[in-house]
């Protein structure tokens, strides 16, 4: 990347991070940036209607929202999570996962797996239920009861293991225990001998909601010690996750919310 597209795309990053108008001298002081540099970059994107300027400062402007409506979310969120899926991979030594909802049901993104790591019967591409697998605990707990209780129905669901939740009062639990913990868990209610452990990853400004997960032998994944490190790789994974993603969406959120305004206001 040429070094005036890398300052560029610094102030573009730099202005969907603060979400509100930023004087000059501020966004020279915070980025690092010399003003007549910023000022000539911001008068460049200015022309292209990337970023606006207004009386309280420099904000994003209208047309990257254009832009970023034309990229599907799924692509995105896969191209900017798949090294970080590969690196949890490789630290924790397990299977791990990107899925996200699709329905009433998760599909799976991408994948990545470790040189011992247990072969997992599901694929990327492949629809996995929500009430049985780590992954759709994980989504589940960023919905509302009532679209929980919409997509479970209310009747009892399928047992696919001796350990699986089928009531949807007990999956309704599993959801809000996910949600006060922080992350969902398959006790071998998906595939016999496996644990699950899935973090939730919602993106602001976007109706995705998503999860990354690392898998592999309830034997190492069970055993207390064991646990507290997947479960510490795998948050510092699904943080490093929102950090790659959410720019891209804030700058959708913060471009929607200002063609709103400019609706309104005519």
């Amino acid at each position: 990347m040429s070094e005036s597209a890398g300052k560029a795309l610094d102030i573009l990053f730099y202005l969907a991070k603060v979400e509100e108008e930023v004087s000059l001298a501020r966004m020279s002081k915070e980025t690092g940036m010399n003003k007549a540099t910023a000022l000539r970059y911001l008068s460049v994107l200015e022309s292209r209607g990337v970023v606006e300027r207004r009386q309280g400062g420099w904000s994003l402007g209208l047309s990257l929202f254009e832009l970023g409506s034309k990229v599907p979310v799924r692509a995105l969120v896969v191209e900017k999570v798949r090294p970080i899926i590969e690196r949890l991979a490789r630290e924790s030594g397990e299977s791990c996962n990107l899925a996200c909802l699709a329905g009433d049901s998760a599909i799976y993104l991408d994948r990545a797996e470790a040189n011992r790591s247990l072969r997992m019967r599901s694929a990327p591409g492949d629809r996995l239920p929500l009430y049985c697998t780590g992954v759709g605990k994980a989504i589940l707990s960023q919905l509302s009861e009532d679209r929980i209780r919409a997509i479970l129905g209310s009747t009892p669901l399928p047992k696919i293991n001796e350990t699986t939740l089928t009531e949807p009062e007990d999956i309704i639990r599993e959801a809000q225990r996910a949600r006060e913990q922080g992350y969902g868990v398959d006790r071998e209610e998906y595939e016999i001998g496996l644990t699950c452990y899935a973090m939730p990853l919602k993106l602001p400004g976007s109706d995705f909601a998503g999860a990354v997960s690392v898998s592999g032998p309830s034997a190492r994944m069970r055993n207390p010690e064991s646990k507290e490190h997947f479960l510490d790789l795998l948050r510092a994974a699904t943080q490093e996750a929102l950090e790659a993603i959410s720019p891209y969406y804030l700058v959708q959120n913060t471009a929607g919310l200002s063609e709103t305004t400019a609706s309104s206001a005519s």
